[in-house]
Parts: structure tokens; sequence; C-alpha cells
């Protein structure tokens, strides 16, 4: 009977020494084959990942041909700010637009798509943002919250914000945000395997929700490729 339940723990519960299909490939093949015009993609510039290299090669080759992205994320700051330059975005949709190092400031190509309305941008708030994308990482269509009513944001968001009788509380009002689907997802990371296990620093922000809720998963960069047994020590 030992022997039996044995055998029984380890066919369930063995872990594979290979997961999956090798998925590290070259950073001018992942954003050709993936990336495609008017997309919204989703980036995890909150903290250290910052996904400079994977934007920088998006601007290379759709630099000139106006694919009309649509980018979403806490932050936008001076990589994106590249894109928004050379127009190849059409609409961001943020917290933020600015250059936060070394100190927080303004960003000229920002500004200048803001003053031209060349770029649309759609604000929420730091808290609102990250629920709408929580929202599509649980894979329902909405997220409750006390955020943002009466406020400007409520009623410039109204195609995606909505305020009602809180079902619970009697007199009390509550607000739904709708889930944000990216397409796809663009992260640095600080190492992965090859079958795209990736290890994150915090402040982790929306970024896992952003990779969790995106349609056709994530392009990861990372400091360095490591077994997938290291990464199962974090």
């Amino acid at each position: 009977m030992k022997g039996k339940v044995k055998e029984i723990f380890e066919n369930r519960f063995n872990i594979r020494e290979y997961e999956g299909t090798d998925k590290v490939c070259d950073l001018t093949e992942a954003i050709r084959n993936n990336i495609k015009p008017g997309m919204l993609l989703h980036t995890c510039q909150t903290g250290v990942r910052w996904c400079s290299a994977i934007l920088y090669e998006i601007a290379r080759q759709f630099w000139g041909k106006d694919p009309g992205f649509t980018i979403t994320g806490i932050s936008m700051n001076h990589p994106i700010s590249v894109l928004v330059h050379g127009g190849l975005v059409k609409k961001l949709i943020t917290s933020y637009c600015g250059d936060p190092y070394y100190t927080p400031g303004p960003n000229a190509a920002f500004q200048r798509a803001y003053k031209e309305k060349t770029t649309e941008i759609e604000i929420w708030s730091i808290l609102t943002l990250p629920l709408r994308l929580k929202a599509a990482a649980i894979g329902v269509e909405f997220m409750p919250t006390k955020s943002l009513i009466g406020s400007d944001m409520e009623k410039e968001n109204k195609e995606n914000f909505i305020v009602m009788d809180d079902p619970f509380q009697s007199g009390e009002k509550i607000g739904l945000v709708k889930a944000l689907y990216p397409d796809i997802s663009l992260t640095h990371g600080w190492a992965a395997d090859r079958y795209g296990n990736t290890l994150l620093l915090p402040p982790y922000a929306e970024n896992l929700y952003g990779c969790m809720g995106s349609k056709k998963g994530t392009i990861v960069t990372v400091e360095k490729i490591v077994s997938t047994d290291f990464i199962r020590q974090y």
C-alpha cells in the first residue's frame, strides 16, 4: 500500500525537467513575429522592469509606417516618448506621462503630442488602471471601486467606468471599471528559463496583471537565461 501511494504521488506531482517548448529567440524576430499594427500593448514600465530594448526595437521596425498602436501602463516615460515622437502611437491609457529619472519632470514629446492632439491620452488613477488589468487577468469584465466617483476622470471615462447603487449598502454608490485586455505585454525581467518562466522584481504595480490578462502573452527580455531549477528556488 505504501508503495502504491508513493507511485500515485510521484505520477501526479512529478516536476518535469523540461517545461514545454524552448521560447528563446532573437529580439528582432520576437517583434517581427508578434507585434502587429493596431495592437494594444501593455508595457511594464513600473520599477525596474523597463522594457527599453523591446520598445526601441519596435521603433526600428515600425518607424515611418503609422502602425497606430495603443499603449497602456501606469507610467509613460522616455522610451515610450520615442514611439510617440515618431508618430507610432495613436492613444495612451495611463496615469502619468513624463520623465521619472533622475527627478520627475515633463517630457517634450508627450507635451507636444498633447498640445497638438496627435496622440489621445486617456487618464486613470494609479489604483483604477491596475484594477482594469486585474479584471482581465482573473477573467471578469469589471472590478468594483470607490475611487474616481465625483472626479473629472469619472466624467472623462464614461465608456469604461460607471457608477451604480451599491447592491449591499443601502444609499451608497459603487464604481465599476471595465476590464482592459491588452493584445500583448512587454516586460524586462531579472532572469528566465528557456521555457518562459520569469522572475520579476518588485514593485509589481500593474505589471503581473497586464501580463496575465494579455490575449497573446508576453514578450520578455531578461538579464540572464537560467535553469528551471534556479527559477523554482524563488
